[in-house]
């Protein structure tokens, strides 16, 4: 599914390429300005996921459009994120004040 696809977006191609919207795949590319491969494509999950375009009722449901789990392995920078300890505040406002207590000896040394 086209990364840049937002879920009311596609929820309007879904409605729009249904026998309730009536627009063929070329309207509403003209009118999103998605590429047809595209609006085919989520049409088409949106039907394997459950969506009946032929029922009374037209129902949109978040699990009809939403993105699928990515497979695979996690990528490296968000595991070395993971793995990278936070600095904590206090301790950081305590060698800033260890910076200062040596900051005044320095100058006393030179008066």
């Amino acid at each position: 599914m086209a990364p840049n696809t937002d879920l009311s977006t596609r929820a309007a191609i879904v409605t729009l390429k249904s026998p309730f919207g009536g627009k063929s795949t070329a309207q509403i590319s003209t009118i999103t300005g998605i590429p047809q491969r595209t609006i085919n494509e989520i049409y088409r999950r949106a039907c394997r996921r459950g969506f009946d375009p032929n029922a009374s009722i037209i129902k949109i449901l978040p699990e009809y459009l939403e993105d699928a789990p990515r497979a695979g392995r996690p990528r490296k920078r968000e595991a070395v994120q993971e793995a990278t300890p936070e600095k904590s505040p206090q301790r950081s406002e305590e060698q800033a004040h260890e910076a200062n207590k040596h900051a005044c000896i320095d100058e006393e040394d030179e008066v």
